[in-house]
C-alpha cells in the first residue's frame, strides 16, 4: 500500500486522470469503446523500442560523433540542439532529452568557465518538444491524432514542416545568443553500440511506423513485435511507463464521457477553426498538450486546428509538456542551486516563442 501511494503521489498526472476517469463514470458511464486500443497498443511498442534505443546507447554514440566538429562553445550547443530536434522526431521527445541532457551536462563539468550552459539546456528541450511534432509517431498526441482524424500522412508533414521550418530558423536565431569560447579537450566516455542490436530494432521501429500509417494492421503486428522483444531482451518491458498507458486509458474514459454531455459537445462544435486553435494554446498551458488534444480532438472536424494547436501549445509553462517537467527536473538534479535562474530563462524563451510561432501559425489556420 505504502509503495502504492507513493507511485500515485510522484505520478501526479496519472492520479488526477484516475480520479477524473472514476468521477466521470459515476457521473455518465463505463464503456469499453470509448478506449481506442490502437492508439494504447502502438504507445505500448514504440515505448519498448524506444527504450530498446536508449540501452542500445544509439543517441550518444551520434552524439559522441558530432562532438568532434565542435570548434567552440555556440557551435556545441547548436549541434546539441539539431540532434535534440532530429533525434525527438523519432524517439520522441522525452526520450530526446533523458538522453541528451545528461551528455550536455557531462561536457559542461569539463568546461567550468562556459557561461551559456542554461540557454543551452533550454534550447535542447524546446528543440526536442518541436521536432517531435513533425511525424505522426514522434509524440503522443500527433500518434492519437493521426489515428483519430486519419489525417493523410502528405497533409500532415506539410502542416509540421512549416512549424520546424520556423522553429529551426527561430532556434538557429537563439543559438547566436550562446557565448562563442573555444572549447578544451573534452574527455567523454567512448562507447560502441552493437550493430546487430541496432539493425533489429531499426527494422522493429520501421515496421510500428506502418503500423502508425496503417500500412499494417496493429492486431497482429504489435503482438509479434512484442514476442520477438521477449526473446530478444524481455527486461525491456520492465521500462514501459505503464502509468502513462494508464493516464491514456483514463483520457479515453474521460473524453468518451464528456463527449456524451451535449451542452460541451454543442459549445465545442460551435467553435470556428481559430478559436479551436486558441483552445489548444491554452488548454496546454493548463492541463498539458496530450490531454488537450484528447479532450478537443471529439468535437471538431478542424484537423489542422486541433494539430497545431497542442503541438505549439507544447511551449510555454512547464505543464504544458510532459517533457518540460522532464528536463526541468534533470536540470535541478544537476544545478539545483541555479534552478530559480533556470526557470526565469525557460520562461522567457518558451513563452516567446509560443506568442512568435503562435501568431505566425493563427493566419494560417483555415
Amino acid at each position: 500500500m505504502k509503495k502504492a501511494a507513493n507511485y500515485f503521489s510522484e505520478n501526479k498526472l496519472l492520479s488526477i486522470s484516475l480520479l477524473l476517469a472514476i468521477i466521470s463514470c459515476l457521473v455518465g458511464r463505463f464503456s469499453a469503446d470509448f478506449i481506442d486500443y490502437k492508439v494504447i497498443s502502438s504507445l505500448f511498442g514504440l515505448m519498448l523500442l524506444i527504450q530498446g534505443f536508449e540501452q542500445v546507447g544509439l543517441l550518444r554514440f551520434v552524439a559522441q560523433k558530432l562532438l568532434h566538429y565542435s570548434k567552440n562553445s555556440r557551435q556545441l550547443v547548436q549541434l546539441m540542439l539539431l540532434l535534440s530536434l532530429v533525434g525527438s522526431m523519432f524517439l520522441t521527445n522525452d526520450v530526446a532529452i533523458l538522453t541528451l541532457l545528461p551528455i550536455y551536462f557531462k561536457l559542461l563539468s569539463v568546461l567550468p568557465k562556459f557561461k551559456g550552459r542554461l540557454l543551452g539546456s533550454v534550447l535542447i528541450i524546446v528543440a526536442a518538444n518541436l521536432g517531435s511534432s513533425f511525424f505522426p509517431f514522434g509524440n503522443p498526441q500527433n500518434l492519437y491524432l493521426y489515428d483519430y482524424y486519419h489525417v493523410q500522412l502528405g497533409q500532415f508533414l506539410s502542416w509540421m514542416s512549416l512549424v520546424l521550418l520556423v522553429s529551426f530558423i527561430s532556434l538557429g536565431v537563439l543559438t547566436l545568443l550562446v557565448a562563442k569560447d573555444s572549447l578544451a579537450e573534452i574527455d567523454l566516455d567512448e562507447r560502441r553500440i552493437d550493430r546487430k542490436e541496432t539493425t533489429l530494432l531499426a527494422g522493429l521501429m520501421l515496421v510500428m511506423i506502418l503500423v502508425v500509417l496503417d500500412v499494417l494492421p496493429y492486431q497482429w503486428i504489435i503482438p509479434i513485435v512484442a514476442l520477438i522483444v521477449v526473446f530478444y531482451r524481455r527486461e525491456l518491458f520492465k521500462t514501459v511507463d505503464y502509468g502513462l498507458l494508464l493516464t491514456f486509458v483514463c483520457f479515453f474514459i474521460i473524453v468518451g464521457n464528456i463527449g456524451e454531455a451535449q451542452f460541451i459537445k454543442s459549445f465545442l462544435q460551435a467553435l470556428n477553426g481559430k478559436q479551436i486553435y486558441l483552445a489548444g494554446l491554452g488548454l496546454s498551458q493548463v492541463i498539458s498538450n496530450v490531454p488537450a488534444a484528447f479532450l478537443i480532438a471529439p468535437f471538431t472536424t478542424n484537423q489542422q486546428a486541433v494539430i497545431l494547436g497542442v503541438n505549439i501549445g507544447g511551449l510555454g509553462t512547464l505543464l504544458a509538456s510532459l517533457a518540460n517537467l522532464i528536463g526541468y527536473n534533470l536540470f535541478r538534479a544537476y544545478y539545483p542551486a541555479e534552478t530559480k535562474k533556470f526557470f526565469g530563462l525557460f520562461s522567457a524563451v518558451n513563452f516567446g516563442l509560443l506568442l512568435f510561432l503562435g501568431t505566425i501559425f493563427y493566419f494560417f489556420i483555415h
